[in-house]
């Protein structure tokens, strides 16, 4: 005599199906350690749009083009300022004034259109933004964050973009104000790795150590909405339609509950 399958199993086989699809999605970064509040801090979290992040577009003079992911999800004030400048014209022309190898690629200082180097790092727009972390976004290989001088809500137009992990300029890592990171690159990477590593004064010009001795500029920055996604896990007849169904994995999971709830069955009036 068999023993029947009860209703109890099946009510535990469809949580773990349940379990399983929710698995299959991506998961969240790990979260770094909290850290205590600041005086001068804005601290957010993740919040859901409704919508992709926008990408930033970075058109660079006879290099390439890079992309940055905006973090508007992450850091609402700083991305703003940054498309806003973007969406105005603002950072066309200007040139890349700091570079660091193995540490940072840096930009956005309108003082570089001019031909005195040398105010290179100091100017910016006619405004500026509170300091905005989210522990979320940390300084890591790509990451683009905010210059700004030592006082935190000093930040205006100036940007750098990571050539590596600089998880030291953290703000969670740091005895006092650490760097609002805002976006990322993802596309383009190697082509700021290539500026960052670019010929500098150096020695030979030591208030122009980071200097780049050539121009590397910024032809057009603009802003962008990210492509549609494709579920490329939708299947296909012969005719090349779209079956009406799109979810194969949970189809899946249904037809063995199913089936085992028939099998369940027949042993039981067995």
């Amino acid at each position: 005599m068999s023993i029947p399958m009860r209703r109890p199993v099946l009510l535990e086989l469809a949580a773990l199906a349940a379990v399983l699809v929710i698995c299959t999605g991506p998961l969240n970064a790990e979260r770094p350690s909290d850290a205590p509040s600041q005086e001068g801090v804005i601290y957010t979290e993740p919040k859901d749009l409704g919508r992709p992040n926008r990408l930033a577009v970075i058109e660079v003079e006879d290099w390439g083009t890079i992309k940055i992911e905006l973090y508007e999800n992450m850091t609402p004030i700083t991305t703003k300022n940054f498309i806003d400048l973007a969406q105005s014209g603002f950072y066309d022309g200007i040139k890349f004034h700091r570079c660091i190898d193995g540490f940072v690629a840096q930009t956005g200082d309108p003082n570089t259109k001019n031909m005195n180097p040398y105010d290179d790092g100091m100017g910016g727009s006619d405004s500026t933004i509170p300091l905005e972390i989210c522990r979320n976004a940390s300084h890591v290989d790509g990451a683009v964050g905010m210059a700004r001088s030592s006082e935190p809500d000093t930040a205006s137009s100036q940007f750098y973009i990571c050539d590596g992990p600089q998880h030291g300029l953290d703000d969670w890592n740091r005895d006092d104000h650490g760097y609002a990171v805002f976006g990322v690159v993802v596309e383009g990477l190697e082509i700021a790795k290539d500026i960052a590593a670019t010929e500098t004064y150096g020695n030979t010009r030591p208030l122009l150590r980071d200097h780049p001795v050539d121009d590397i500029i910024m032809s057009r920055v603009y802003i962008i909405d990210p492509p549609v996604e494709v579920n490329d896990t939708l299947n296909t007849d012969n005719n090349g339609r779209d079956n009406e169904l799109p979810f194969p994995m949970l189809l899946s999971l249904i037809s063995i509950i199913l089936a085992a709830a028939v099998i369940g069955r027949k042993r039981y009036l067995s």
